[in-house]
C-alpha cells in the first residue's frame, strides 16, 4: 500500500513539556517529521528520547504542549493515531508464554471480531519475518524459547503488521546481528518510499548516518539542533549530542603490558568452544570478538561456572575448573552478562539494592550488614561512576540504559574482583557513557585486575584491547596484537580464515 502524501506534516511536535518527580524528562520540544522520511532522535542517555515517542505513540501524555498529527490536533485525532502508529519499545513486550504467530496478530487485534483467522496471521507473520531474515521459523513455539535476536525481530514484524503510517523504532536494533540489521533497513527504505513516516532512535551512530534523512539531538531533556542528511556525520552527532569533541573516546592503552600469566586455558571445552588454548595477563585487557554464535559469550559463561567445561584451566598458577558462579567469585571474578534486562537487573529493586546485592551475598547469614558503610560505599560509586538518578532508592527499570549498565558494574566492582568478565558491555549506551565506561576499565587495570571483554563491536574491540582473541564457530582462530587490530583482520579470521 502507498500513502498519500498530502502536503501536511506526518506530525508537528509542539513544546512539549514532560516532569516525573525530582525529574524534568522533556524541556519544551519542537520538531516537525515530513511523511515519507526516516527522521532520528539522537542523545544521550536520559536525554528523553524513549519519552518523546512514548508521547508521540499515546503511552504517556504530556504536561504541557500540542501534537498535530497529519494536520489535526492530538485531542482530535487520538483514536485515529493509536490505529495508525506502530512502536517498537525499547523494553521488552513480547508475552512469553504465547507463540510467535500469537505475539504478532496482537499487533493487528483492532482486526478482531468473534473468531481470528490464525491462517492469515501466520501468513503474515511468515511474510514480515522472512523479509526480516527470519525464515522457517516455527510460528507455534513459545516466543521465550527464541534467542533475544529473534525475540527483537518478531517485536519488529509485530510492528509492521498492523500496517501503520507512522512507525516508531526505540533501540530496534540493539540485538540485531549486523546482516539482520540491513535487512531491516532495506525494509524501512521500502516502507519510506511508500510514503511512511519513520522515528529512528539507536545508539550507533553509523545508523543515523545510513539511514536518516534528518536528527533531531537533545541533551539534558533540551533540544539542541537538527541536522539535515548532508550535515550527518559522526563528529556532528557526537558534539551536538555531548557538548564536546570526543577526540579522546578511547583511553591510551599501556605500552608494555604485564607478561605475568593469571589465566591460562589447555584444551578447554564448554558447549560449542572446542579445544582453546591460550594465556590472558594480568592486568590487560583481553577482548574476544568474532561473528554472533562464534563462541566467545560461551567462552567467558564457561570461565565463570555458568555453563559446565572441561580441560586445564589455571588460575594464579593453580589448577582449577570453576562447577559454579560462587566458585569463580571466591577466587576473584565478577561477571556481567550481556542481557542486561533480562540477566542483569532486578527491575522492582532500587539502584541501591542492585548494586549492593551481591556485595551482601559475601557476608555470611551470622554477620552483621552495615547499613550506613553501605550507603556510603554505594554514594561513593554512585559519585565516582556519575550514576543519574533521582535517589539511591529510585527503581532501577526507571533509569536509562546507561544508567542501569552503570549500577550493573558498579554490582560487580563492590566486590572488588581481581578479574572482570564482560559480555556486550555498551549494548544499548550513548556515546558519552560509553567512553566513561571505558576509561573507568583502563583504570581498573592500572590497578592490576584483569579485564576479559566479548563484543560483537569491531571499532570497540579495538578500540579498548591489548589483545583481541577472534573467535570463529567454537575455534580460537588468531589472536592480534596491537599493530595487528584493523577491523579487516578481525573480520578476515572471524569469518573462517
Amino acid at each position: 500500500m502507498i500513502f498519500e502524501q498530502n502536503g501536511r506534516f506526518a506530525l508537528d511536535v509542539n513544546n512539549i513539556t514532560k516532569h516525573y518527580p525530582g525529574v524534568v524528562a522533556l524541556n519544551h520540544i519542537s520538531m516537525k517529521i515530513q511523511w515519507g522520511s526516516i527522521h532520528g532522535i539522537a542523545g544521550e542517555n536520559g536525554s528523553g528520547k524513549s519519552t518523546l515517542l512514548r508521547i508521540i505513540s499515546g503511552m504517556e501524555k504530556q504536561d504541557q504542549g500540542e501534537i498535530v498529527y497529519d494536520g489535526q490536533p492530538l485531542k482530535e485525532s487520538h483514536r485515529l493515531l493509536q490505529r495508525e502508529v506502530a512502536m517498537v519499545t525499547q523494553e521488552p513486550s513480547l508475552v512469553n508464554s504465547l507463540s510467535v504467530a500469537e505475539n504478532i496478530a496482537m499487533g493487528k487485534r483492532r482486526d478482531f471480531k468473534l473468531f481470528v483467522n490464525w491462517k492469515k496471521y501466520k501468513q503474515v507473520a511468515s511474510e514480515y519475518l522472512e523479509r526480516l531474515g527470519v525464515p522457517g521459523i516455527d510460528l507455534d513455539c513459545p516466543v521465550e524459547t527464541l534467542s533475544p535476536d529473534k525475540q527483537q525481530l518478531i517485536l519488529i514484524s509485530r510492528a509492521l503488521a498492523s500496517n501503520p503510517r507512522i512507525l516508531l523504532l526505540d533501540e530496534a536494533t540493539s540485538s540485531l546481528s549486523e546482516d539482520q540489521t540491513m535487512k531491516l533497513f532495506t525494509l524501512l527504505d521500502e516502507l519510506k518510499a511508500k510514503g511512511l513516516a519513520i522515528l529512528f532512535i539507536s545508539h550507533r551512530l553509523k545508523e543515523y548516518i545510513r539511514l536518516c534523512d534528518a536528527v533531531t539531538v537533545l541533551r539534558d531533556s533540551n533540544y539542541i539542533c537538527h541536522l539535515k542528511k548532508q550535515e550527518l556525520n559522526e563528529d556532528s552527532i557526537v558534539s551536538s549530542m555531548v557538548g564536546r569533541e570526543l577526540k579522546d573516546y578511547y583511553p591510551p592503552k599501556v605500552k608494555i603490558p604485564s607478561v605475568e600469566q593469571v589465566i591460562v586455558f589447555r584444551d578447554f571445552h564448554c558447549k560449542q568452544v572446542r579445544n582453546v588454548s591460550f594465556t590472558i595477563n594480568k592486568g590487560e585487557i583481553f577482548v574476544f570478538a568474532g561473528l554472533d554464535g562464534c563462541g566467545r559469550s560461551e567462552l567467558l559463561k564457561g570461565l565463570f561456572g555458568v555453563l559446565p567445561s572441561k580441560g586445564g584451566l589455571e588460575v594464579n598458577g593453580q589448577s582449577i575448573t570453576f562447577k559454579n558462579p560462587r566458585q569463580a567469585i571466591d577466587k576473584g571474578f565478577s561477571y556481567i552478562p550481556g542481557e542486561r534486562k533480562a540477566e542483569g537487573i532486578i527491575a522492582e529493586m532500587s539502584i541501591m539494592e542492585n548494586a549492593m546485592i551481591s556485595h551482601r551475598s559475601q557476608k555470611a547469614f551470622w554477620k552483621w550488614i552495615g547499613r550506613k558503610a553501605e550507603k556510603d560505599l554505594f554514594l561513593r560509586m554512585k559519585e565516582n561512576m556519575k550514576i543519574k538518578a533521582p535517589s539511591i532508592h529510585t527503581l532501577i527499570k526507571t533509569l536509562s540504559g546507561g544508567n542501569q549498565q552503570k549500577v550493573v558494574l558498579a554490582r560487580a566492582l563492590a566486590l572488588n574482583p581481581k578479574f572482570l568478565l564482560l559480555e556486550e558491555p555498551t549494548r544499548g549506551i550513548d556515546v558519552g557513557a560509553k567512553a566513561e565506561i571505558y576509561k573507568l576499565l583502563r583504570e581498573l587495570t592500572e590497578q592490576g585486575v584483569t579485564v576479559i571483554v566479548s563484543t560483537s563491536e569491531l571499532p570497540e574491540a579495538i578500540g579498548i584491547a591489548d589483545r583481541i582473541g577472534v573467535m570463529f564457530r567454537g575455534n580460537l582462530q588468531k589472536i592480534l596484537q596491537q599493530e595487528e587490530m584493523t577491523e579487516e583482520q578481525v573480520m578476515y579470521y572471524a569469518t573462517g580464515n
